[in-house]
């Protein structure tokens, strides 16, 4: 339980700085000020993973952007949107380009959007922490129900999942799942995390 409670404090951490950093970036895309809070970091076995996110979000009306990573450790991850928190980022971050897009590539441009900015903001903290021995695929945006979300994701290469809930505004959340081969590498690279941002 203490090295659990130990390594949930170091990966909170390293989240929390990733999150800061995508705060900022999402501010500058919306009509008014969003700050994007990190409530929790809980590990499970993978296999948990889809009976513990059905917790979080239920099964219907999900919206996804996805990514795989490679190199000093493997993984894959997804940034979950509720039906709610959706909606209310399409308002905030709608423009008058946007508006000239039909309503599914409308959804699919303001969800990737946000999507690249948190990865950008978490891998941007991953991959300095590595001295850029991390690669990561482009994002891809996904829609459905939970078992389509997380169709092609699962997979017994991994051995540990990392559920984080992000509030962007009250009761409404954000949620991001991690899976990776080995925990061991990254809470190494955590530890310098106070020579590369300030903590």
């Amino acid at each position: 339980m203490q090295e659990n409670s130990q390594q949930l404090a170091v990966l909170t951490q390293l989240f929390k700085v990733g999150i800061d950093r995508a705060d900022i970036m999402l501010e500058t895309i919306s009509r008014s000020p969003i700050k994007l809070k990190l409530l929790s970091v809980d590990l499970f076995p993978p296999q948990q993973l889809p009976m513990q996110l059905e917790k979080h979000l239920g099964a219907k009306d999900l919206k996804a952007v996805e990514m795989v990573f490679s190199g000093e450790f493997q993984g894959n991850t997804q940034l979950i949107f509720t039906k709610q928190t959706a909606s209310i980022l399409i308002d905030l971050i709608e423009s008058e380009y946007r508006r000239k897009l039909d309503k599914e590539d409308f959804e699919k441009a303001i969800f990737s959007e946000v999507g690249n900015i948190f990865y950008n903001g978490i891998m941007g903290v991953i991959s300095t922490l590595c001295e850029y021995g991390i690669t990561y695929m482009i994002p891809r945006y996904k829609e459905g129900d939970l078992r389509s979300i997380l169709l092609g994701n699962l997979s017994p290469k991994y051995s540990v999942a990392l559920i984080g809930t992000i509030e962007i505004f009250r009761d409404r959340n954000l949620i991001f799942w991690f899976q990776f081969d080995t925990l061991e590498k990254l809470l190494e690279k955590s530890n310098n995390l106070g020579d590369y941002f300030d903590v």
